[in-house]
């Protein structure tokens, strides 16, 4: 007399395909702990860099018209001079930093992160006073600011920054 199938304890066992979106069952031995894992750049972190190497552009464009329209007119509709070269100049600053986070964006650390997250805050903060004052110059920055701030405190974000690498 055989034995039913559901009492044999020697009985091959079909493994079961995991419903779809499931993660495949892993094998009886644990993962290798230091094994880097394969990660991919999510899209919002994608997006922010790509803000930030615009915002980096645009900042470098700005700064050397600031700096040339200060050494060729000097007083620029009530602007002084010396507005114009440290309003330039802290523009090629900003420029030279939004072009260093970005760059870092695929190795660094949560500090890249957040010092995106103070770039974008900071051009988001000046769009809104250019907007409040008038001036409809603000809107791009007003869109870039908060797409690489949104971009860096996303959960996903923080995730990416603080992975393992090897």
């Amino acid at each position: 007399m055989s034995m039913p199938e559901s009492s044999n304890p020697y009985a091959q066992q079909q493994p079961q395909q995991p419903p779809y979106g499931q993660p495949a069952p892993q094998g009886p031995y644990a993962p290798y702990p230091h094994a880097p894992v394969a990660m991919e750049m999510p899209r919002g972190v994608k997006h922010a860099r790509i803000g930030l190497y615009v915002l980096g552009g645009l900042n470098v464009l700005g700064g050397v018209l600031m700096l040339a329209a200060a050494g060729v007119k000097g007083d620029v509709d009530g602007t002084s001079a010396t507005q114009l070269y440290a309003t330039g100049t802290v523009a090629l600053v900003l420029s030279v930093v939004a072009f260093v986070v970005a760059a870092k964006f695929g190795s660094g650390g949560n500090g890249v992160r957040i010092t995106g997250a103070v770039v974008g805050g900071l051009v988001l903060l000046n769009a809104l006073v250019s907007l409040a004052t008038g001036q409809l110059t603000g809107g791009p920055g007003l869109a870039i600011g908060a797409l690489v701030m949104v971009g860096c405190l996303k959960k996903e974000a923080a995730d990416w920054f603080n992975r393992p690498r090897s």
